[in-house]
């Protein structure tokens, strides 16, 4: 099984690996996995060794691994870890008992209420009240855990082997899900789930694809969090090739090799076209400028202008962890100097198409460009976002980050809000994610302005108001309004309280400490299917058990090598179906292939549905 990835444009269409059974393809498997779990196996045992870093552990462990330890020690800690947010715990800064007590609430949130822990070295985390894993979410919600000095001068994954197992568990199955697909941006636990034509085929929903938005930011959380822990190779470099890609996007660029699931490879990224414009692939960008395209932003809605400084901000971040780590503990020139060149560019992007000059306030860092001149100034509360850029530790200009905070916290940033409630004064960033609450506030861009301030005193009134802002449940919210915090969506939503955690956290070291309470147990579950690839049916055409036939390519080609007709599996290959637009097609040839696409063209004639709704098969067929 080959695990790095290469270019190939739609004019070089390379077919993507066929077959998945036969003798050779279980020989396959075996050794793969072999390897795997070996390397798996391998790296705990070097994880473990790090934690630990006493003398002892280091005589007992192979001579493989104590070299890697060593590089490690004699690396005297991480190059690269984001300044912010500020350790103030020697100030001993003031706090509420209140504030305690949430802080310890929300740091265990995570582990009590979306976590569980599975076979095979695995673990699955939610996000609250939606039942699916965010590559972003379940990362950012384990961070401090992280966090280095946080107990006793040791992270906490170091003191509890729960936690370690928690975190290593997350770092296998988040890397296990990005070879399944690595556009996707959430996942389910389990691949039951039935979806219908237009989910499956528009919203690239199946298997355990929970969202299939693509989101720059999702792989840089992994990369984050496996800097932090050390961990898994093969995911990092599938990443780092989609996002080689990604920088030539206009031109239909895409990464070409093997994933678990491969019903998306071998194609360039396209979503609903409802969401992204131009038939899915996205408004105009100038390609080969350094930066790289996303789809979609951390709050899942979709990219006005592809290219989204912040997400490229982040990437340029974890970029160079991962460069750390292939230099000094994968021993992985290749992929180093991939990183590297990668990073330079997104950050030579950046810097050329990235900035430009306000009026009001001068040089400032747009949310999303385009390469062709066009900026969106604005920010939302969704991380990474232009607020965080100190946090998410890239090398910003402070002038320009000044000024650029200086307007997103202000009313010329249409998702700043402001109001009262009983005389406390709110204000802070929103987003167009939760326009349906008035003055909006996202709990997370308040916490982050504490995390990227250098003033303790600023730190703890925003810790005080974020009480006030959580309305008396206990918990952060998604968002409240600036009026009316009562007034709130999402009741249930870790991603705010892992940071509501870590802002105090850098405040006093009064939380986390067992006397004020300690996490009480971890949800395990004993059983899980694994994972099944997608493999499309040959129609008879097979050569051999297992083959598949995921595109109409891949039918016709196979029909072609065994002599059997074309034209008659065009007629009822489901890859090369072309569904009845009854009557309602614009042009000779047009396709109707899922509902949405049906009452769509009824729509644009302002024909009435409502009979063709009952008798079309594009609106009754669920495929699971």
């Amino acid at each position: 099984m080959r695990y790095g990835l290469e270019i190939q444009s739609t004019t070089n269409y390379v077919n993507i690996r066929k077959r998945r059974g036969g003798n050779h393809s279980d020989l396959n498997k075996f050794i793969s996995f072999f390897f795997v779990a070996f390397g798996y196996l391998w790296f705990r045992a070097i994880i473990s060794s790090i934690f630990v870093l006493d003398e002892e552990i280091l005589r007992n462990v192979e001579p493989s691994k104590t070299a890697a330890i060593l590089r490690l020690r004699q690396k005297q800690g991480y190059h690269s870890l984001p300044k912010y947010p500020i350790d103030h715990r020697h100030l001993n800064t003031s706090l509420s008992d209140r504030a305690i007590s949430q802080c310890h609430n929300a740091l265990w949130h995570t582990l009590e209420t979306t976590t569980t822990i599975l076979p095979n070295n695995e673990t699955f985390v939610i996000t609250g009240d939606i039942p699916d894993l965010w590559l972003r979410d379940s990362a950012a919600q384990i961070h401090p855990l992280l966090i280095p000095n946080a107990y006793n001068g040791k992270s906490l994954v170091q003191v509890d082997a729960i936690l370690e197992r928690v975190v290593s568990g997350l770092i296998l199955k988040t890397a296990r899900y990005i070879r399944y697909d690595s556009y996707a941006n959430a996942f389910k636990i389990h691949d039951h789930e039935k979806y219908n034509d237009f989910d499956r085929d528009v919203l690239g929903r199946h298997g355990y694809i929970a969202t299939w938005n693509y989101e720059l930011d999702s792989a840089c959380y992994f990369m984050r969090m496996i800097y932090f822990f050390h961990e898994v190779k093969d995911a990092v470099a599938i990443m780092v090739d989609v996002w080689i890609a990604e920088q030539r996007h206009e031109d239909n660029a895409y990464p070409n090799g093997t994933l678990f699931d491969c019903i998306h490879c071998g194609k360039p990224y396209r979503y609903n076209p409802s969401e992204l414009e131009r038939g899915g692939k996205g408004t105009e960008t100038a390609p080969s400028i350094g930066l790289t395209w996303s789809g979609f932003r951390p709050s899942d809605d979709p990219c006005k202008y592809g290219y989204l400084i912040p997400a490229n901000m982040f990437a340029v971040a974890v970029l160079k962890y991962m460069e750390e780590m292939a230099e000094i503990v994968w021993i992985d020139e290749p992929l180093m100097k991939k990183a590297r060149k990668l990073r330079e560019e997104i950050d030579d992007g950046i810097k050329r198409h990235g900035v430009v000059e306000h009026k009001k306030y001068g040089k400032i860092y747009a949310y999303e460009v385009d390469g062709l001149g066009n900026a969106l100034l604005e920010d939302d509360a969704n991380i990474p976002s232009l607020l965080s850029i100190p946090y998410l530790g890239y090398d910003y200009h402070p002038k320009i980050f000044a000024n650029t905070k200086r307007f997103i916290l202000s009313d010329d940033n249409p998702w700043f809000h402001s109001g009262n409630f009983d005389g406390v004064e709110f204000s802070g960033i929103g987003s167009r994610h939760t326009q349906f609450i008035e003055s909006s506030i996202w709990p997370m861009a308040m916490i982050m302005e504490g995390l990227t301030s250098s003033n303790s005193t600023q730190k703890a009134m925003l810790v005080e108001k974020l009480l006030v802002a959580s309305a008396g449940t206990g918990w952060m919210h998604e968002s409240f309004s600036a009026n009316n915090p009562k007034s709130f969506s999402r009741p249930w939503f870790c991603w705010p309280d892992s940071l509501f955690a870590e802002l105090v956290m850098s405040l006093t070291e009064e939380c986390p400490t067992r006397e004020h309470g300690w996490y009480k147990a971890v949800k395990q579950e004993n059983t899980e299917k694994v994972p099944t690839p997608y493999c499309g049916y040959c129609y008879g055409a097979a050569e051999h058990e297992g083959d598949c036939c995921n595109t109409c390519d891949d039918v016709l080609a196979a029909h072609k090598k065994k002599g059997l007709d074309l034209e008659k599996v065009k007629l009822i290959a489901r890859q090369c179906k072309c569904g009845s637009c009854f009557g309602a097609h614009e042009n000779e040839g047009d396709c109707c292939n899922t509902c949405d696409d049906l009452l769509a063209a009824y729509k644009k004639k302002n024909w009435d549905a409502s009979d063709v709704q009952t008798k079309a098969e594009q609106c009754a067929k669920m495929v699971s």
